[in-house]
């Protein structure tokens, strides 16, 4: 029989996130599973001397830190009554290589992530974060579609 013991869930705090979320937890308690919730602050872009006289990079990341752990608190709280354990972590840094070394490190079963559903040249400049995680994952990859997003066949 199939065991999933551990599922991570990283967000962005999304719509789409949002919505992932509950795919997340009606499989956690399918299977009894740890919910693990993940964060990634993308660290800001590096500007000229002439910009960074009041901005301060890393106090940046770790107000961005603090608000992004309230956040995951709060979502937390508010699955609480579905009896499960939630483990929870926010991290800085390169958005899919964070999650994908958060499942490895954690031995993670499933990751179930939102996808934005981003195309052409959206896709090409921003990439697409799931997309690269479902490459590159050592586990298997849940990604849920919001239904806001519009499937475009050629």
């Amino acid at each position: 029989m199939l065991s999933i013991r551990r599922i991570l869930f990283p967000t962005d705090f999304s719509e789409p996130a949002e919505y992932a979320w509950q795919y997340a937890l009606t499989f956690a308690q399918e299977f009894q599973a740890e919910v693990h919730l993940l964060h990634v602050v993308a660290p800001p872009p590096r500007l000229t001397e002439a910009y960074t006289v009041t901005f301060d990079p890393e106090e940046t990341v770790q107000a961005l830190m603090v608000e992004a752990s309230t956040s995951l608190d709060g979502q937390v709280e508010a699955a609480k009554s579905r009896g499960l354990i939630f483990r929870r972590e926010v991290r800085a840094g390169v958005d899919y290589r964070e999650i994908i070394d958060y499942a490895t490190k954690h031995d993670i079963d499933l990751i179930v992530m939102a996808t934005h559903g981003r195309t052409g040249l959206a896709h090409v400049l921003l990439g697409s974060v799931a997309e690269k995680v479902v490459r590159k994952a050592p586990c298997p990859v849940l990604t849920i579609k919001h239904p806001s997003l519009k499937v475009h066949v050629p």
